[in-house]
């Protein structure tokens, strides 16, 4: 059954690595789903030669996450992505709505196409990370244990 009302932003949880360790300090997260289209356009005489037919041809997930330089102990923080970064190692993403992150949410394998550290005068240093899906994204439900995917 579905839930109603609002939904929270900071309820949004993005977790990264197959531990599912959460994306260490993080303050913001985007999650952009596009999809890219072929257009086809026919001579028949019902198509006036203005309309063109679309389809699908590609769909693609860029997540975007703003958070603090944190250091800690087993968390995934700015140098454990810098490090993916470098490597061009994929990641697993998982992310979901907090209490959900066991009975659904979304996951694939993501690279890090953009890290930026800000660190101004006074103020606490931040990073911002893009990752882009690399391969299928999907929705995992677990019901009483057993998962089911769901094309996504």
């Amino acid at each position: 059954m579905r839930k109603e009302g609002y939904v929270h932003g900071s309820n949004m949880i993005l977790f990264a690595t197959e531990d599912t360790t959460p994306l260490g300090h993080s303050k913001s997260c985007k999650i952009s789903n596009k999809a890219t289209t072929k257009k086809r356009a026919t001579k028949e005489a019902s198509n006036d030669g203005k309309w063109s037919d679309s389809s699908v041809s590609e769909l693609a997930v860029t997540v975007t996450s703003e958070g603090f330089k944190f250091t800690k102990e087993g968390e995934f923080g700015y140098d454990e992505m810098l490090a993916l970064w470098e490597s061009g190692t994929p990641v697993r993403l998982k992310y979901a709505h907090r209490g959900e992150e066991q009975t659904k949410y979304r996951t694939g394998l993501f690279i890090i196409t953009q890290l930026d550290e800000d660190s101004p005068a006074d103020d606490d240093t931040t990073y911002s990370v893009t990752f882009e899906n690399t391969g299928k994204v999907e929705t995992v439900t677990v019901d009483g244990g057993a998962e089911a995917s769901a094309e996504g």
